[in-house]
């Protein structure tokens, strides 16, 4: 599948998903008021922290971890926020699965994709007016063994204030995992080093969390020996 069509395969999933959201909101709009049930509703369950927060230093170069949260599509995918407040930089790491109908595609597939889809969505972001003037300023791919990482450096305007945004893609076998940091648009931030060691660090651990994980998930389905039934003979 060519990068092309790839693109055009995940603007029309995109536009399907919308497209059911917004008649399911219409539906729950022009439903009749269900009769009041005095039963206690039950609470939703609360999902686990995931495991690489533990694996993560509360400070990395200047960034302070501020939190997580689980996406709500049911993907078991999260993200994870780390930020310096008083220099308005903020840094997001997102870990969420390959969608199923593209786990057929290989690895530069999925990271270039991954990126354009991302960059698709800031692009609509600037159409519906959440940002202005998005501009990018150049795009790269590293590979770091059999992995390999997009790097893209944009520009924008965002309540009059311009920004400098970097987005870094990576995925490994069957995972995506993406970083983006944004802060003020001056000559320091652009031409700073901290945001790339920032990223190796962070897609290292993750990388290191889900080898882990996935030796832990494979030690526990190994199926334990069973005993074979005794059978008995007749007198």
């Amino acid at each position: 599948m060519s990068f092309q069509a790839f693109q055009r395969e995940t603007i029309m999933r995109l536009t399907a998903t919308l497209a059911l959201v917004s008649s399911l909101a219409l539906a729950t709009a022009c439903a009749t008021s269900a009769p009041i049930v005095k039963e206690t509703e039950a609470q939703p369950i609360a999902k686990p922290e995931p495991t690489l927060i533990a694996e993560l230093p509360t400070t990395i170069n200047s960034f302070e971890y501020e939190g997580f949260k689980h996406f709500e599509d049911g993907s078991g995918g999260f993200s994870i926020r780390y930020a310096n407040k008083r220099k308005k930089r903020m840094a997001d790491l997102y870990v969420y699965p390959v969608a199923e109908e593209n786990t057929n595609l290989e690895h530069n597939q999925l990271v270039l994709g991954s990126t354009r889809a991302t960059l698709m969505a800031i692009s609509q972001a600037t159409q519906q007016g959440h940002y202005a003037n998005f501009n990018v300023v150049n795009a790269s791919t590293r590979a770091s063994g059999l992995r390999t990482t997009a790097r893209v450096q944009a520009t924008y305007l965002r309540q009059n204030l311009a920004s400098y945004t970097l987005v870094y893609q990576t995925e490994h076998e069957g995972t995506l995992l993406k970083i983006r940091i944004s802060m003020p648009d001056n000559e320091f931030n652009r031409t700073n080093n901290e945001w790339d060691n920032f990223a190796d660090k962070m897609f290292t651990t993750a990388i290191k969390n889900l080898e882990a994980s996935k030796l832990t998930a494979s030690a526990g389905n190994i199926e334990k020996p069973t005993t074979p039934p005794t059978i008995q003979t007749g007198s």
